[in-house]
């Protein structure tokens, strides 16, 4: 008998256990009910509030309940709200309706805005969601970037037999666009954090439609750098001001759309868009905000209507662990309105999906290196189990089309050839076998020269990994003279980059120069180069060392033998006299430092990664007696610092700080000139050095100069018709020649002892597109150094911009 009661108790505690653990199951999707599309973010509550969910990026939802499920309600912002039962429906897909009312505006008579508590309550709560707080963290991604192209709703094509030419062509477009995507690419990432400036992503697989072999893969790391919890966060290359930051309920409209209650938690749901008549770069979307630690829960957000690049982002967060917020998944399109084809608008679209995330990963800082994106060799050759593992969905069949018709079209066309140009192309070499040609040695323009026509070559690594030797030959049409080189290069230890060169030249120098190690120009952005009146000719012997320490600093170290030959008309000889010569010998070491820099390997290449810190450069040269010198012995250091930094309200400020100091027994040629940029034959901004100073029009052994600009962007100026960006340049510097130098005296120079000033306003991007921009700016001397005629002293220029 007690056996047997034993074994009743036994078994109503299994049906108890049972019952207990039973867990009620509903998935589908929802979409909308016209267009069919997938909706995102839809609020779902279950059985009036037990419990709840949101649909994710795709418009799925999965709900899990331990209790019976009876009635779903589901709701989204510019929907009519649908209440559904479930009976034992284990699969229910929605369609919503949208509703005739849209978005109301904010009307604001009397009392507070409640939307503006919650939006206070999540400001207040943002260092302890921001991801960067979290002193390390690694996940794993699955990106997919899709480039297709969307036909206007307004175009009637149904009468085809009066079809002219350029809509035939847009219907075979169209016909084209329903069977597969203009193009297609797909990785699967690592990724690791360890505190605020460590971290490392690596491709694992990558898979591009029409490549066989592809040297890169698609990496959503600008979009994931969108963080609604900064005050002003990055946007594909522009910052807007978050709808989260310090006073922006002064800035933005906020309504309350929703307000959800899914167990102990609630999440409300507001909409902002930037107040008419205010002028900042501002976002318009939805906020599903969860009272769970008052975190952003998804974020809808896109750029103004007027901007040239049409960019809409969603994110999706999710609690890890119960303790922290992290995102999920995330989606981008990025639309060109200026840009057709055959009729259709392209767009880009991203989509990442953020899986294996693990807040305490044993992470040291030896596991990070200055490569902070790279591409394992055998990403390109995954099997297909692994795709599918990371999948989170398998590929449709237009996917699918876009890949085997694009593949065979490659294979065709020989695109893997032709990608690996490009990449020549960018890193300015084009291979022949294992010498490369040096693209930037084929032609060259400055005032000086004229036209420079001349070749270049090195050896690249299918003849060795550890040397190259290499040289050039050029000749400048307007001073008819010959340029020749060689150089060669042994890597001693990769780790550390330590490299031993040498190298020998007949070329040109600017007189009073400023030679910096590791200091690369762009073309673009520093034209003074090309501006340059006078060169010196010079014959140079150089050898030295090379390499990387302690993770950010770039060191050099070396001796160079140098002959000067100065053209400048100062030394304008008598007849019968010959021009000055200066024969130098030096040795020198400098450094780069760049906190925080990282750098990306990708085709075939590396690169380096934007940085918010300052980058500072110094460098130390000894005149000595020595190697057929003339006897020259003197002490030169050299010091620039440039840097960025942006202000919510003010834009974006940058300078350049430049000095130099030379002591000791120096020729002029080791002096520092004015650093002017002014040409009276070319009216374009230089973007190095004072615009409104003639290059040599000052001579110091000792100077420090400042170079301000702030970019205001369309803060001020922001019409309907013309939206010019503003930005407002101050530089000023002043030198000394203290010392005697016997190359001067019978001379005429003039020195920066009073100080030079000179003040600008640009306008930039007056006239723009997606990618590119032109304006104008207008400089202003003034000071002790103004000349006397006032028009004189303002020099107006044209100005180009880059939008990446």
């Amino acid at each position: 008998m007690p056996t047997l009661r034993l074994l009743l108790l036994l078994q109503l505690l299994l049906c108890t256990v049972t019952s207990l653990a039973q867990v009620y199951n509903v998935q589908g999707t929802v979409r909308d009910a016209n267009t069919r599309e997938r909706l995102p973010f839809v609020s779902i509550v279950v059985n009036g509030g037990e419990t709840g969910t949101t649909s994710n990026l795709d418009g799925q939802y999965q709900l899990r309940h331990n209790r019976p499920i009876t009635s779903l309600r589901f709701s989204y912002v510019g929907y009519n709200p649908q209440t559904v039962p479930v009976d034992s429906l284990s699969q229910l897909d929605i369609l919503l309706r949208p509703s005739a009312a849209q978005l109301r505006e904010v009307v604001i008579r009397s009392g507070i805005n409640p939307a503006h508590r919650i939006i206070q309550l999540a400001n207040q709560n943002r260092d302890r969601h921001r991801l960067e707080n979290i002193p390390a963290y690694t996940y794993r991604t699955y990106n997919k970037f899709i480039l297709t192209a969307n036909a206007p709703d307004d175009l009637d094509l149904r009468d085809t037999l009066r079809l002219a030419e350029q809509d035939s062509s847009f219907l075979r477009m169209r016909n084209l666009l329903t069977r597969q995507h203009l193009f297609l690419m797909e990785s699967i990432t690592d990724y690791a954090q360890l505190g605020k400036n460590l971290s490392k992503e690596t491709i694992l697989a990558t898979r591009v439609s029409g490549l066989q072999q592809p040297s890169f893969g698609v990496v959503a790391a600008e979009a994931r750098e969108f963080s609604v919890y900064d005050d002003m966060p990055v946007f594909f290359g522009k910052r807007y001001l978050s709808p989260l930051s310090n006073g922006s309920t002064k800035r933005y409209d906020f309504v309350l759309q929703e307000t959800a209650v899914v167990g102990a938690d609630t999440v409300f749901i507001i909409s902002y868009a930037p107040q008419p008549g205010k002028n900042f770069n501002g976002l318009k979307g939805l906020l599903y905000i969860n009272s769970d630690g008052w975190a952003v829960q998804n974020v809808l957000a896109e750029s103004h209507a007027d901007d040239k690049r049409g960019l809409k982002l969603q994110q999706q967060f999710v609690k890890v662990d119960n303790r922290q917020w992290f995102p999920a998944e995330l989606d981008v399109e990025i639309t060109v309105q200026q840009i057709y084809m055959r009729g259709h608008q392209p767009y880009g679209h991203i989509r990442t999906y953020i899986t294996n995330v693990n807040l305490g990963p044993p992470l040291r800082r030896s596991d990070f290196g200055v490569i902070a994106l790279e591409q394992r060799p055998d990403a390109w050759r995954q099997p297909e189990q692994l795709w599918q593992q990371y999948r989170p969905d398998s590929l449709s069949s237009k996917e699918q089309t876009t890949y085997q018709r694009l593949d065979s079209v490659g294979q065709a066309q020989k695109l893997d050839r032709t990608i690996r140009t490009m990449e020549y192309l960018m890193a300015k070499q084009l291979p022949i076998g294992p010498i490369s040609l040096d693209m930037n040695r084929l032609l060259k323009v400055s005032r000086f020269e004229g036209l420079r026509l001349g070749i270049g070559a090195h050896t690249n690594s299918l003849l060795s990994e550890r040397f190259t030797v290499g040289g050039y030959w050029g000749y400048g049409l307007r001073d008819m003279e010959h340029k020749y080189g060689a150089d060669a290069a042994v890597k001693l230890h990769k780790p550390s980059e330590l490299t031993l060169s040498v190298a020998y030249a007949e070329d040109v120098e600017e007189p009073g120069g400023r030679r910096i190690p590791f200091r690369e120009r762009s073309l673009l952005s520093d034209l003074r180069p090309v501006l340059l009146p006078n060169l010196d000719y010079t014959t140079q012997r150089s050898a030295g060392l090379s390499g990387r320490m302690l993770r950010y600093v770039q060191w050099q170290a070396g001796i160079r033998q140098e002959q000067r030959r100065p053209t400048l008309p100062l030394f304008t000889p008598e007849s019968g006299i010959a021009a000055p010569e200066f024969n130098l010998a030096e040795a020198r070491a400098g450094l780069r430092f760049a906190y925080g820099e990282q750098y990306m390997q990708l085709f075939n290449r590396t690169m380096p990664m934007p940085s918010r810190y300052p980058v500072l450069w110094l460098q130390y040269t000894k005149g000595i007696d020595a190697l057929e010198s003339d006897g020259y012995t003197y002490n030169k250091f050299d010091l620039r610092a440039e840097g960025s930094f942006r202000q919510r309200s003010l834009g974006e400020t940058s300078f350049v700080l430049a000095g130099g100091f030379v002591q000791g027994d120096a020729p002029f040629v080791t002096l520092y000139n004015g650093y002017g940029s002014y040409s009276s034959s070319y009216n374009v901004y230089a973007g190095e050095g004072f615009e409104t100073m003639r290059p040599y029009e000052f001579f110091s052994d000792r100077y420090v100069a400042l170079f301000l600009r702030q970019d205001l962007g369309k803060r001020l100026l922001n019409t309907k018709l013309f939206k010019p960006d503003l930005v407002l340049v101050q530089n000023m510097g002043i030198g000394d020649l203290r010392q005697s130098i016997p190359d001067l005296e019978p001379l005429e120079y003039s020195n920066m002892r009073k100080g030079f000033f000179e003040s600008g306003l640009m306008l930039n991007n007056i006239i723009s597109s997606a990618f590119s921009g032109v304006g104008v700016g207008a400089f202003y001397r003034y000071g002790p150094y103004a000349l006397p005629q006032a028009k004189d002293n303002l020099k107006l220029k044209l100005t180009a911009t880059l939008a990446f």
